[in-house]
């Protein structure tokens, strides 16, 4: 942190500034995360491909708005509920728009992404710890399925069969990350531990 001086003799109050040290564009996307960018990036373009692809026949806007899907997964390392949040809006939209258009094979990848990342970023404790709070894995569940929903209605190459299959898809990836979260918890305790 950087404190600036006043430059007025007459002040005598100086405010503390704090600079970012990732000022540069790699700095930046480590700092969101490499892999959710690289997923979000591959993803994106097989969205654009699977929307444009023959046997689609999506248009240039259905392309465009399938990104919305499959890009907020860039966001999911910071932001969990942000990004499934996105995804789900844009399913909804995208369904509206267009319902006839299969966008699954590249969605429903980036939605599970997320919903690890849902996981992961909760809080886990252990028993006899105090601060861990449930509203945010459970918000993100919740907004997750209902971008299950969305996909199940306006997706053709999902079918009324779609809903327990993709909600148990998003239960396993959710869980994992829970996994993931108290096993990383458990590694930073007994580091600590053994410091």
């Amino acid at each position: 942190m950087t404190t600036i001086r006043p430059t007025d003799p007459g002040a005598s109050v100086a405010a503390p500034v704090e600079h970012s040290r990732q000022t540069s564009l790699l700095g930046r996307i480590r700092w969101i995360g490499v892999t959710g960018v690289v997923v979000a990036v591959l993803l994106s373009i097989a969205g654009v491909l699977l929307v444009l692809s023959p046997e689609n026949e999506g248009t240039a806007a259905a392309a465009f708005g399938v990104v919305f899907m499959t890009a907020p997964v860039a966001l999911a390392r910071r932001w969990p509920i942000l990004a499934v949040s996105i995804a789900s809006g844009a399913a909804i939209v995208n369904g509206l728009l267009a319902d006839d258009i299969v966008r699954c094979g590249a969605a429903l990848p980036a939605l599970l992404y997320i919903c690890f990342a849902i996981g992961a970023r909760a809080s886990v404790r252990f028993p006899g710890q105090q601060g861990f709070s449930w509203f945010r894995p459970i918000l993100g569940l919740a907004v997750a399925f209902v971008s299950v929903v969305a996909q199940g209605v306006w997706d053709p190459a999902l079918g009324s069969d779609f809903y327990p299959f993709g909600g148990g898809l998003v239960l396993l990836a959710w869980g994992a990350g829970l996994g993931w979260a108290a096993l990383d918890g458990r590694r930073r305790g007994r580091a600590t531990t053994f410091s």
